[in-house]
């Protein structure tokens, strides 16, 4: 009898063993974009699975380098002295307009220079790869890459001007390469300098030109 009592015994406690395990829920693993930065960012998500796209808006742009491609009709009297071609990079901050840059998702965008002072602020729009900035003037610009960290834009357009009698006429691509700043900025001088509207750094380049 004791035999039979303590089989029963055991074969109870193996049963509640199993209905316990039963009972334990696995806790549920959801897939999505972990990432704050991606704009397509799921706060639900518990597992990266590697589906995140990265805009223009989180942190903050650090440029790197500028890269800018003239090709540059000098004249007078309609008489041109030089027709020609050339590219020049620039990564000394010290001679950056732009420095840092921040798109906020409202719309908004400012620009600092090197010394943290303010020298740009207005709005922006996007379109595809297409951004278009409006401040004192209006610059359209492509997204060639955006990553979690990079960005790399480009600008074209056309300048013309007179100086001394000479009739300047540049077409020109600006393509400048950037690092995103996850935790974006905890203060900026407020000081803001805008009325360069230019791509161009006219000075430079007409002290460049040998007639």
């Amino acid at each position: 009898m004791k035999k039979m009592f303590y089989a029963l015994l055991a074969v109870s406690i193996v049963f509640s063993a199993c209905k316990e395990e039963d009972d334990i829920t696995a806790p549920t693993v959801l897939s999505g974009c972990t990432d704050a930065i991606a704009t397509n960012y799921d706060p639900t998500a518990t597992n990266d699975d590697g589906s995140c796209i990265f805009g223009i808006v989180g942190g903050t742009w650090i440029t790197d380098s500028e890269e800018i491609t003239m090709h540059a009709v000098v004249s007078m009297g309609g008489v041109v002295f030089m027709d020609s071609t050339w590219t020049e990079t620039e990564n000394n901050p010290d001679s950056m307009d732009h420095v840092v840059q921040k798109f906020w998702g409202n719309g908004e965008v400012k620009f600092w220079d090197n010394n943290n002072n303010l020298v740009d602020s207005g709005t922006w729009v996007q379109s595809g790869t297409t951004v278009t900035v409006t401040t004192d003037t209006v610059i359209i610009g492509e997204i060639i890459s955006v990553t979690e960290t990079n960005l790399i834009h480009e600008v074209e357009g056309n300048e013309t001007f007179t100086e001394n009698g000479v009739d300047y006429d540049i077409d020109f691509i600006f393509k400048a390469y950037h690092t995103r700043d996850p935790n974006g900025f905890t203060s900026k001088n407020t000081n803001q300098r805008k009325g360069n509207t230019s791509w161009i750094n006219k000075r430079k380049l007409i002290n460049s030109i040998k007639f």
